[in-house]
This record gives structure tokens, C-alpha cells and sequence, in this order.
């Protein structure tokens, strides 16, 4: 089972770091913004009280309705729309760059215009948190609210993340301008261009992320099981299906998964996309189970059927896939990140409602398993299920922390197969067990323990490994005539899947001592050249980098890595271990004309610098 309590936590650490991202840049504008204009003011109302005071030309009672009128309308009142000026006076104070059709257009009417502009972001941007706060308690009343809730957030937040994307990056660009011409009473042309840049980049990401399209069907590794193939099988399901009340699969898609589960969204299996109800059965599994506690595992997956769980679920899921992908995308070192955390909050709200909306229903269909078959068969068919896939996950974790490559078949199967009765025999087996949960793909199970609870039929943690000795007679698994020839092919697919992502991991994680390991690595981290117009070259491989000017410096000297886009040629600085007399030494490397690999470029030097970080510290 999934926790919430992990949920929790990040649905506070979200929540408060979405508060930062949609407050901070607003109302440190707003504060800057007030106390610009207090120093205007009393700037100007200091200097008119000494002009007017000297003004020896006018009355007393004249210098003093002055003086009065100046503390009264400073500029920042005298300056706003509507205020009770003379002409003369307002043109006078709050020019600067010029009239358009009779108005001013000065830096003060730029604070006011940006005070006001803040004020309404902030206004927006409260409307959007209790808009989201309503959206997540919807959430929360049933799987048809669940989806409303997020159709309706998708489109708020997506849209609304997107426009204060866009307002705080224009605000920032404004600032970047203000703060140093009146803080440092200088301005960088380079500081505002780059932070528009990347404004106007971050705005553009957030508002392109919106249209982003997704693959519309989820995969399956498995092969289709035809009724001709399992007569047996089929005419049980179908049997058990018009037992409770629901229409039967379409089609059944045999896997080698540690889980069972039924969808009514779009599947791809073997590159044909299926639409309808589809039955997931693992082969694998129904050999540890007789054809009783597989019947009540397939009755449970069925009811999801009857309790409109695959229907809602179908619905909801694309919805939800398009959700998680767009805060994905958002995720990023820029700008966008204040979009990011408002969506993350709404999702980890939401991730809550479902699984505990999720947990409700599993034991409904536990409660309709039982019904149509019986408690005890399910409950030791689920005990058997969390037994298998902890040990299957065990072994795979032994063979994939190995130091050396997998050659030949890993024998998987075999190994979980021969394993797991001395497994259920240990003393690790019953302490595991204790929070063991069933793994699936959609749902979030409670603990065995839990739905046991449910049910009123609990075994005992003592008997657990009694329930995986009881020898299976019949399965369900010997009735599919193709079985195992499915089981072969999907076996040999998978291990070599995992023995080539081992390899992977392997050149991640060696420090080469042999040429066997070296050649490892080399397969995955080449020598790379990148060629720059001076006839000059940078080369690096994964033990370091031979620069243009002939020197190479290796990984295990380099304490850090950045890079620069130059508009005559890029930068790369390389800061070193070794230190001098002002700190560590570090070197600077023009890149002339690599503009056109600059990307490709980047991605190296990252991929091959994080590579030698990983390996150095699993090699300490």
C-alpha cells in the first residue's frame, strides 16, 4: 500500500513552496514599489518646502498654501488618475518621457501602473488558491467528482499558472531594470535583456506545455489469450462475471507481472491498440494459486467492473496522465517553477482523495469477492500474491546490485520458483509480511492485515508461510494451452530488458579495474568530439576532457562544471579541487563557433560529469 503519510508531507512541502512561488516576487514588487515612491515623496516634498521657502517673491499665507498643497499631493497622489491638481502642476511633476493625448507618461506613473498591475496579480492569484482549496474538497466526494475536479483544475491551473507565468516574468524583467538603477543608481542592459530572455522563455514553456500532446493507451507486456486457447479459463470467468452481475471481458492479456487488474481504457498489446474491458492474469501467479483462490482474485477484479471503478478510471486516467506530464514540464530551472508548485499542491491533494477513494473500493470488491467465492480463498490467495512479489523483487534487487554483466538467460523465474517455500520458511518472511501490501497498477491496496479486517478472515502472521507450503493440485495456469510458450517468450523479453539496463547501471557505476569493465563503460560513455571553428577541438571521455589548448584534465581533478552562452562564443568554466592562493583554481575555456552543438555539447559534458560523481561515490 501506498502511505499518506509521505503524500502529506509533500503536499506541505508544496504548499508552502507554492505560497513562496505566487507571493514572493509580488509582494517584494509591491514593497519596492512603496518605498520608491515614500522616497519620491519625501524627496520632493523636502526640496518644494526649501524652493518655496526661499521664494521670497510670494506671500507668506501664499508660501504656506504651497507648502500645504505639495505634503498634501506628493507625487504619488498627485500623479494619479483623477487627482484634484492643477494641469500645470501634474504636467510639471509627473512627465518624464513624453505626453500621449494630454497624459504624462513618466517613471512615476510606471510604479503606479505597476503598483496597481501587482495589486491585481495578488487579487488573481488569492481567487486562484480558493479556487484550487474547492477543487481539492471536491475531490474528495467520489470517483464522478474526481473527475470534474480535475477537468476543471486542469484547465484553471494550466491556464491561470500560465498567465502568472507570464505577469511575474514581465514584472521581473521591470525589476531587474529598477532595483539596480535605484538601489546601485546603475543599470545593465545585459541583466535585463538576459532576464527578459528567460522570462519571456519560461512564459512561452508555460503556455506551449498546455498543447502538449500524449500517447492516448497504456502498454501491456503480455500476449492475448483467445478463448480456443483457455476454453476452461474463459467459460470460469464469464461464469463468475454473470455471478456478479456485470458483462465479461473482451479480451484476456496474459503477462508475467507479479498482479492482476482489469481496465476499460485504450491498450496496446503486441502493437494493437484494444479498446473495451481487458482482464490482466498473471501466469506466474496462477501457478502459486489453485483454481479456488484464483477464482476469488478474478471475481475481485470483476467487480471493479460492476462498481464502475474501470469506467471512471478510463475516464479519469488520460485526464490525469495530460495533468502529470504538463507539471513535468513545468518542473524546470526557470521561471515555469512558479506554475510548478501550484499544480504539484493540487496534485498531491488529489493524489490523496484517490487513494483514499481507492482503499474504500478495494474493499468493496473484496467484500463481492467474497460473496461470490469465499473470504478464506482470497485472503490466502493474497497472502500467496505479496508473498510472491516481495521474493521476486528480492531476487531481482540481489541480481541487479552484482558487480559484473548477466551472460546468458538470469533464470528468474526458476530462481522465485525454487526460492520462495525456504523463503516463507525464514525469519525475514514474517516480519516482511507485516506490511506487505498486493502491488497493481491503478489502485492503492491497503495492507493484508487491513483487508483481512475487512473481511472478519484473518491468518494468522504464524500460518503465512503454511498457506504458500498447501501444494497447488489444479491451477488455472495448466488450462491455457499456449501458457507456456507465452511465458517463455515474455521471460526471454523481459531478462534481457533487465540485463541490459544492469549493463547500464554498470557503466554508471564502475570505475573501470579491468578491460572487461572498461569496455562496459566505453559502450555507454564513447570519446566524444566537438569540433570549433577555430580548427581547435574539445574531447571528453569518461575519464575527462582534453581541452583546445592541448591539456587534458581528468574528472577526479574537477570539483565543478559550468557553462555560459556567449553571443562571440561560449564559455565553459571548470572549477578545480585544487586550490590557490584565492581559493580553489579554476579554468576558463572559449568555445568559439559551438553554437550549432551547444545542446548536444551540454548534454555530454552533464551525462558524462554525473557519471564519474556516481561512480566515484559507489566506488569509496
Amino acid at each position: 500500500m501506498h502511505s499518506l503519510e509521505p503524500v502529506k508531507r509533500d503536499l506541505l512541502r508544496l504548499s508552502r513552496n507554492a505560497l513562496l512561488a505566487l507571493f514572493l516576487i509580488p509582494v517584494l514588487s509591491l514593497l519596492f514599489i512603496g518605498h520608491a515612491q515614500s522616497g519620491w515623496d519625501r524627496d520632493f516634498t523636502a526640496s518644494a518646502r526649501r524652493a518655496t521657502e526661499a521664494n521670497l517673491a510670494i506671500s507668506p499665507a501664499d508660501r504656506a498654501q504651497m507648502i500645504a498643497m505639495f505634503e498634501a499631493m506628493p507625487p504619488s497622489k498627485a500623479c494619479a488618475a483623477g487627482a484634484p491638481v492643477p494641469p500645470s502642476y501634474r504636467a510639471a511633476l509627473c512627465g518624464g518621457f513624453g505626453h500621449v493625448y494630454g497624459q504624462a507618461y513618466g517613471h512615476i506613473w510606471q510604479f503606479q501602473l505597476a503598483g496597481k498591475t501587482v495589486k491585481g496579480l495578488l487579487l488573481f492569484e488569492l481567487a486562484v488558491c480558493l479556487a484550487l482549496i474547492v477543487l481539492a474538497r471536491m475531490a474528495f466526494r467520489g470517483r464522478q467528482a474526481q473527475y470534474r475536479s480535475l477537468v476543471l483544475a486542469w484547465s484553471l491551473l494550466a491556464w491561470s499558472g500560465a498567465l502568472i507565468v507570464v505577469a511575474q516574468s514581465a514584472l521581473l524583467t521591470w525589476l531587474s531594470y529598477w532595483l539596480t538603477a535605484w538601489f546601485l543608481h546603475v543599470y545593465s542592459i545585459k541583466l535585463v535583456g538576459v532576464t527578459g530572455f528567460l522570462a519571456g522563455a519560461a512564459a512561452l514553456a508555460a503556455v506551449a506545455q498546455i498543447f502538449a500532446r500524449l500517447p492516448r493507451e497504456m502498454t501491456i507486456d503480455g500476449e492475448l489469450v483467445r478463448e480456443a486457447d483457455a476454453p476452461a479459463l474463459w467459460a470460469r470467468v464469464k461464469a463468475l462475471a454473470a455471478q456478479m452481475g456485470t458483462a465479461a471481458p473482451h479480451r484476456i492479456v496474459a503477462g508475467i507481472d507479479a498482479n492482476f487488474f482489469v481496465t476499460e481504457g485504450a491498450v496496446q498489446v503486441q502493437g494493437r491498440t484494444f479498446r473495451g474491458r481487458s482482464l490482466y492474469v498473471s501466469l506466474p501467479l496462477l501457478r502459486v494459486l489453485d483454481q479456488r483462490e484464483a477464482d476469488a482474485v478474478l471475481a475481485h477484479e470483476l467487480a471493479h467492473f460492476k462498481g464502475g471503478d474501470t469506467g471512471s478510471s478510463a475516464a479519469l486516467g488520460p485526464k490525469l496522465a495530460q495533468f502529470d506530464l504538463y507539471v513535468a514540464r513545468m518542473n524546470g530551472p526557470s521561471l515555469t517553477l512558479i506554475g510548478f508548485y501550484l499544480l504539484a499542491a493540487y496534485r498531491a491533494v488529489f493524489e490523496v482523495a484517490l487513494m483514499r477513494d481507492s482503499r474504500e473500493r478495494e474493499f468493496l470488491a473484496d467484500r463481492a469477492a467474497a460473496r461470490a467465492v469465499h473470504a478464506l480463498p482470497l485472503m490466502r490467495a493474497l497472502v500467496k500474491v505479496a508473498a510472491y512479489g516481495s521474493y521476486r523483487d528480492r531476487i531481482e534487487q540481489e541480481l541487479f546490485e552484482r558487480r559484473s554483466r548477466h551472460d546468458g538467460s538470469l533464470g528468474i523465474a526458476a530462481q522465485v520458483a525454487e526460492g520462495l517455500q525456504p523463503f516463507a520458511r525464514s525469519h525475514q518472511f514474517r516480519r516482511l509480511m507485516v506490511q506487505a501490501s498486493v502491488p497493481h497498477p491503478f489502485d492503492f491496496h491497503p495492507l493484508l492485515r487491513e483487508r483481512m479486517a475487512n473481511l472478519k478472515c484473518v491468518v494468522p502472521e504464524e500460518e503465512f508461510g503454511q498457506v504458500l507450503a498447501h501444494p497447488v493440485l489444479q491451477c488455472w495456469a495448466s488450462e491455457i494451452l499456449t501458457g507456456e510458450a507465452i511465458e517463455a517468450r515474455l521471460w526471454a523479453s523481459y531478462e534481457r530488458q533487465f540485463a541490459q539496463a544492469h549493463e547500464q547501471n554498470l557503466a554508471w557505476r564502475y570505475l573501470p579495474r579491468t578491460e572487461a569493465e572498461r569496455a562496459v563503460v566505453e559502450q555507454y560513455f564513447p570519446a566524444r568530439r566537438f569540433d570549433l571553428s577555430d580548427g581547435r577541438s574539445l574531447d571528453l571521455d569518461y575519464e575527462g576532457l582534453d581541452l583546445p589548448d592541448g591539456t587534458r584534465q581528468m574528472w577526479r581533478e574537477i570539483d565543478g562544471v559550468g557553462y555560459e552562452d556567449g553571443m562571440l562564443g561560449d564559455v565553459l568554466t571548470l572549477t578545480l579541487k585544487e586550490k590557490g592562493a584565492f581559493g580553489r583554481k579554476s579554468v576558463k575555456v572559449k568555445l568559439a563557433g559551438i553554437k550549432a552543438q551547444r545542446d548536444l555539447l551540454k548534454a555530454a559534458l552533464g551525462q558524462y560529469w554525473e557519471r564519474h560523481k556516481v561512480a566515484y561515490r559507489m566506488g569509496q
